[in-house]
């Protein structure tokens, strides 16, 4: 039988129904899904703002529901950046989940998220602190934890995953990668997102359950960041040292040339180099 081509049909706002291809069918997802929680329910839309967006229009939706779309016209990054979303090459999705946890442990979500995306992805990608996946020293995947206020944790996790893309726009050409072009073969959604929704379900089980050493013990070794020289940059501030660890609440220790460290919970890795000192680091790829 040949490949069959589905569409996704959504009524935008102006009442104007609209048809999108998509190898992404919905119907066949349902089957092949084996999570507990995570996908249940599930929705595809054909465009989107952001897919963020539309969870955070729509908090009541019971926790693990997913939103994947087709294209977003207004997706997004960390710190207000923008996320290209080229209609039907990447995957563009976010799920809601809702925590019964303290609000100290909803930061290691970021890392949950990151440690189920890399196993989704395989192909010797690796985890960038705090939410980037990378690819041969480039950008494939990002993650985005949005928090809605209330008496109750709430989360929003959006994740975005470069797939077939084969040309970025000229500001992000140096720095953006999917796995097409790193792997020369195309990739199926539909297989990427049961993968991806299936560790996902199954690393937020176990974050639940506290395995937090576990997640950490995952995170350190989907990366190859520790043991060389960083600067990250928080609060228009920039601080350059040696990576040691993740502490158990999954922020950076930095050690500094003056041999104090420094836990960050958060900022922008802007570069990371291998540190001479340390025989056991490798060449990294600078990223801005």
């Amino acid at each position: 039988m040949g490949a069959v081509s589905f569409y996704t049909i959504i009524l935008s706002t102006n009442g104007v129904i609209l048809l999108s291809p998509s190898d992404i069918d919905i119907s066949a997802l349902e089957s092949r899904l084996t999570t507990a929680k995570i996908g249940r329910p599930m929705q595809i839309l054909a465009e989107i703002d952001s897919t963020n967006e539309e969870i955070g229009r729509n908090p009541t939706l019971p926790e693990g529901a997913v939103i994947i779309a087709n294209q977003q016209t207004q997706g997004r990054g960390r710190q207000g950046r923008s996320w290209y979303s080229e209609p039907g090459t990447g995957l563009y999705l976010s799920t809601l989940l809702k925590p019964d946890l303290p609000s100290e442990k909803l930061s290691l979500i970021t890392l949950m998220v990151g440690v189920a995306t890399v196993s989704a992805i395989g192909q010797h990608s690796k985890l960038k602190w705090p939410n980037d996946i990378l690819l041969n020293g480039k950008k494939l995947a990002g993650i985005l934890c949005e928090h809605i206020p209330g008496t109750t944790p709430v989360i929003i996790v959006g994740i975005g995953i470069n797939l077939n893309q084969t040309r970025f726009p000229e500001d992000i050409q140096d720095i953006a990668t999917s796995l097409k072009l790193e792997t020369g073969k195309t990739v199926n959604r539909a297989d990427l997102v049961i993968s991806l929704l299936e560790n996902l379900d199954h690393e937020y089980e176990e974050f639940l359950q506290g395995k937090n050493e576990n997640l950490i013990r995952k995170w350190t070794e989907n990366s190859d960041l520790f043991g060389k020289t960083v600067t990250v940059q928080q609060k228009g501030k920039s601080l350059t040292g040696s990576a040691i660890k993740l502490d158990p609440q999954g922020r950076l220790v930095l050690k500094t040339p003056d041999g104090e460290q420094h836990i960050l919970d958060s900022g922008e890795l802007l570069a990371a180099e291998a540190d001479s000192k340390n025989p056991f680091s490798t060449e990294h790829r600078s990223q801005r």
